[in-house]
């Protein structure tokens, strides 16, 4: 049973941190973890601080909202439970794991009630530096008898820690590699690279109010709000986009899309939310292969005969698909890494923000790019149903990698 950590910090040979990383990797990559990055990170930390032989003292609530989840120092812990409530979800996944994928694992990784530092509980304690016992008799006794047993005895083990340790290089090679591949981080690579802030640029759909006088015959009056309001689908796609970068971590600032300066868009990596409501989305994708033409739709510049919109475009609270496109490039105009998430309404912006902050629907698009693909810049078209008022999981009825 895992208990709650010492408040003495451990040390660990390099082997041994080299063990825990690895089965740190198995846990992050299984089912139960890597749907989630806020419990991905969370995990990741909570490992880390062992192994760096923090104090554990130092890891209170407070700390772990502003090292994992960006929080500011004086943020409110009792109005804000976001480290609690990870630390309690992390728990439960990983119990889950164990119970199904790790059982025969050598080491357990815990976090103990009340900790916010992982507890690793080893099956089988291994050495500083492993010294694995062979059973020398069968060789002996096929060798000639004139060789001292103190060189075979030496010969044994050499060969058995060169075996372990060339174990676990190929793991961790395997691990690193499964770190490139993740589509996610494949994704987001220039925008966790760049050492400036990431600008999330929102759309800001034009309302109006009803305004009828103070006179009961006067004419009703609708005045605009064009900066009151965010919609529904485009914020859940700023949820989604915010939590990958939060998770990373990779800090973000948030700018309403009728109020972002040029300038502002030449300073970092930027993330474009919403289309006819967000002038830069029209402004940066015009040239582009997919673009939104008038009347609601979504045209490809190369084969013009080929569209997408809306079966009825004037009830869009009433419709039943959506469509809308994901695009990564190199801005020409402002130098700087772009990501497009924008539907023909919010619901296809929440859809298409689901696909590129989703592993397996980002892994299954990309596996379509060709051989030749720099890695670089590339355009989905994507097509959502709607059941009531949520779309479904979106799939990619059109690409395009440059």
């Amino acid at each position: 049973m895992l208990q709650a950590a010492s408040s003495e910090p451990s040390t660990f040979s390099k082997t041994q941190k080299d063990l825990v990383r690895i089965q740190l990797g198995h846990i992050l990559q299984s089912e139960f973890f890597r749907g989630s990055h806020r419990c991905c990170r969370f995990l990741e930390f909570a490992v880390n601080q062992v192994l760096e032989g923090r104090p554990h003292e130092e890891v209170k609530e407070r700390t772990v909202g502003m090292e994992v989840f960006d929080r500011l120092p004086d943020y409110d812990t009792a109005q804000d439970n976001v480290v609690r409530s990870t630390a309690n979800e992390v728990r439960k996944r990983l119990a889950q794991y164990y119970s199904k994928s790790g059982s025969d694992s050598m080491l357990i990784v815990g976090l103990p009630s009340g900790s916010y530092v992982a507890a690793l509980e080893w099956q089988q304690a291994p050495a500083a530096q492993p010294q694995p016992v062979l059973d020398l008799a069968p060789l002996q006794q096929g060798l000639a008898k004139g060789r001292p047993h103190s060189r075979f005895k030496t010969h044994g083990q050499a060969i058995a820690i060169a075996l372990v340790l060339g174990a676990i290089a190929v793991s961790a090679i395997r691990y690193e590699a499964s770190r490139r591949a993740d589509p996610i981080r494949r994704v987001w690579s220039a925008f966790q690279e760049s050492n400036k802030p990431v600008l999330i640029c929102v759309a800001q759909p034009l309302a109006y109010i009803a305004h009828t006088g103070d006179s009961p015959t006067a004419p009703t009056q609708f005045i605009p709000l064009p900066n009151a309001f965010v919609g529904v689908g485009d914020s859940y796609a700023l949820a989604d986009i915010a939590e990958v970068l939060s998770t990373r971590p990779k800090h973000w600032r948030l700018v309403a899309g009728n109020d972002t300066p040029s300038q502002d868009l030449k300073v970092g990596p930027v993330v474009l939310i919403g289309a006819f409501s967000n002038p830069w989305t029209l402004r940066l994708t015009e040239n582009l292969r997919f673009t939104y033409a008038a009347g609601d739709i979504i045209h490809d510049r190369m084969q013009t005969s080929r569209q997408w919109s809306l079966p009825n475009p004037h009830s869009y609270w009433m419709t039943q698909e959506d469509y809308a496109v994901v695009s990564r490039f190199q801005s020409p105009e402002t130098g700087q890494p772009v990501i497009v998430v924008a539907g023909l309404t919010s619901f296809g912006t929440e859809a298409a923000g689901e696909f590129l902050t989703d592993r397996d629907l980002l892994r299954s698009a990309l596996q379509e790019a060709p051989k030749d693909w720099k890695g670089e810049n590339f355009q989905f078209v994507l097509h959502t149903k709607l059941i009531g008022q949520t779309p479904e999981r979106p799939t990619v009825i059109a690409s395009y990698f440059w």
